[in-house]
């Protein structure tokens, strides 16, 4: 969920651009980039397009729940895509409406072959385009779960920000926590073999001087005055 400092910097964010306020200007704004048709970057919403484009991007918003201004990236990149697919839709529907004859499935249509084609083109590269950001969207917001579900936060660490700057929730979003993780943990389990080794290299030296000396067999341990002492008392008795 977005923190009450990101809320109050995307209140801030907002005031810097209003848009348009008077007709005229409102009227102008609609028509930006409309002169490249479906090649054009960006958002275009033909007048009377306006309620089916913020019911497609209420539903998105409401489906993917992006979070801060990086998830907000890519999710306007999704509903651009979504978007320009649905105008495609009505473009070849159009285009199949004012043709010469209804009769003749576009599949077939000789005449208006190519804008066919050039609608198709222009659909598959949003879905390409599509597909991409979701995948990404889909990573950083996996990426913020797995954190979630591998350190869960205190309300001292969530309330004290020095505390919350020693979890991994205080590192970057782009940052792929679990792949650290598991790096970290891969050299642990290479630094514990070495040991290991090390420690087996150094038994079998060990051994290699006992043998060296004669073998255990000639090493000969007296024991001390207390047990020979214990051991005569038991041999009396």
């Amino acid at each position: 969920m977005s923190t009450a400092a990101q809320t109050a910097a995307n209140r801030e964010n907002a005031k810097l651009s209003t848009g348009p306020r008077t007709e005229e200007g409102k009227a102008a704004s609609s028509r930006n980039n409309t002169r490249h048709g479906l090649t054009a970057r960006g958002l275009i919403v033909l007048p009377g397009q306006e309620p089916a484009f913020h019911e497609l991007e209420t539903d998105l918003r409401a489906s993917l729940h992006p979070q801060g201004p990086l998830q907000e990236t890519f999710f306007m990149r999704i509903l651009e895509c979504s978007w320009n697919l649905h105008r495609c839709r009505l473009a070849e529907a159009h285009l199949y409406e004012n043709s010469g004859s209804q009769d003749i499935d576009p599949l077939n249509d000789d005449e208006n072959a190519a804008k066919y084609a050039r609608i198709q083109k222009y659909a598959r590269q949003n879905e390409n385009s599509l597909a991409k950001c979701l995948r990404e969207l889909s990573k950083l917001q996996n990426e913020i779960q797995y954190r979630y579900e591998a350190y869960p936060l205190t309300e001292e660490q969530i309330e004290d920000s020095e505390q919350f700057n020693q979890t991994p929730h205080s590192l970057s979003e782009a940052c792929n926590f679990q792949k650290v993780m598991d790096s970290c943990l891969r050299q642990q389990s290479a630094k514990s073999k070495i040991r290991s080794q090390h420690f087996k290299s150094q038994t079998a030296a060990v051994v290699a001087q006992i043998h060296a000396l004669g073998g255990p067999g000639d090493f000969q341990f007296e024991p001390d005055e207390s047990e020979s002492n214990a051991q005569a008392a038991g041999q009396a008795a």
